[in-house]
């Protein structure tokens, strides 16, 4: 059996759950008919990559994997704009100054990820600040694009020049665990390589039970379940993140959390009216929850919630803070 069968109608039973959960309303057993065909369905540029069809699949389809595929012929503003920026700077965005870091010899390194490293560096700071607090030795390395939002476009070679840029220099400074605060370069991480232990600063937090060490306060406090975190992850690294927040906060957890909230798989770049009509869904949840911190663990769902939702904090940063960081 080809790769390509096994992808398509072999496995595909026809009961159409994956349409019936698609944030996007893509039409994924028509996607996968056309592509066993040769067509190419231009809805699939719609695809948030969240995998909330396959998590619902009964015979686990790899159907966002083969819409990643069909995506590797196609060519869009968007497409352009994520290959121009990662040919000339390196980095999936165009970085707003140098991120200078501080290479050593060390068993353990934190990866923090383009957005982090020159868009939300409040981020990175509270990361570093959490390992220093739990006395773990870490180096960072001049990172470049863990090829990430390439393998959500189908550019899987170009991804994989990219990761291996990475993982040379990793392996140039004898890191053995790699802690990680992006969903996409987590995901990416596990799933393209087996050479580094790989942990979200969720996983961390959660081993050395870091709950145990904050106040509590009665602000009500409510979180948005990054797709490639909770689905390509894994579900437990909400469980550590709800734990967290219960620990600091009146937690509420709102209605459908793990519905994409329109950033990923290249969506918001693609087709912004798209990803903000899907934003529209969430912001209204959160609205009528009326909590008064929102929190998530994903620096692409901060910066598209914060268009809407002002005040949006990851969980690094308000976790970091209650533990005595400035946010400097």
């Amino acid at each position: 059996m080809s790769g390509r069968e096994l992808m398509t109608g072999e496995m595909c039973v026809k009961c159409g759950l994956c349409e019936a959960v698609c944030p996007s309303r893509l039409s994924s057993l028509r996607s996968l008919d056309l592509d066993r065909s040769g067509v190419l369905p231009e809805e699939i540029v719609n695809c948030t990559t969240c995998n909330r069809c396959v998590a619902s699949c009964p015979r686990n389809v790899p159907i966002t994997k083969a819409i990643e595929r069909m995506r590797r012929s196609l060519t869009t503003p968007g497409y352009g704009e994520t290959l121009a920026n990662i040919s000339t700077y390196g980095t999936s965005i165009v970085p707003s100054s140098p991120c200078n870091v501080d290479v050593k010899s060390c068993k353990v390194a934190y990866f923090a990820g383009c957005l982090t490293n020159h868009r939300l560096r409040d981020i990175g700071a509270a990361v570093e600040y959490t390992l220093d607090y739990l006395g773990i030795e870490y180096t960072r390395i001049p990172e470049v694009c863990c090829g990430s939002p390439l393998n959500r476009i189908g550019r899987f070679d170009l991804a994989r020049k990219m990761l291996e840029k990475n993982l040379a220099m990793l392996r140039a400074q004898g890191v053995e665990t790699v802690i990680t605060s992006c969903p996409g370069c987590t995901s990416t991480l596990l799933e393209y390589q087996d050479e580094f232990e790989i942990l979200h600063y969720l996983d961390l937090y959660d081993r050395h039970r870091m709950y145990a060490d904050v106040s509590r306060d009665d602000l009500v406090a409510t979180l948005q379940f990054p797709c490639h975190l909770y689905r390509n992850v894994s579900p437990y690294t909400m469980v550590v993140a709800e734990q967290i927040l219960s620990a600091m906060y009146d937690y509420r957890r709102l209605p459908e959390a793990d519905r994409c909230c329109g950033a990923g798989g290249g969506v918001r770049r693609n087709d912004l009216a798209l990803s903000r009509q899907l934003k529209a869904r969430k912001v209204d949840d959160i609205r009528a929850l009326a909590p008064d911190i929102v929190i998530t663990t994903c620096p692409q769902c901060k910066v598209h919630l914060s268009e809407d939702v002002p005040g949006i904090e990851d969980l690094s940063v308000v976790l970091a803070k209650a533990l005595g960081f400035n946010g400097k």
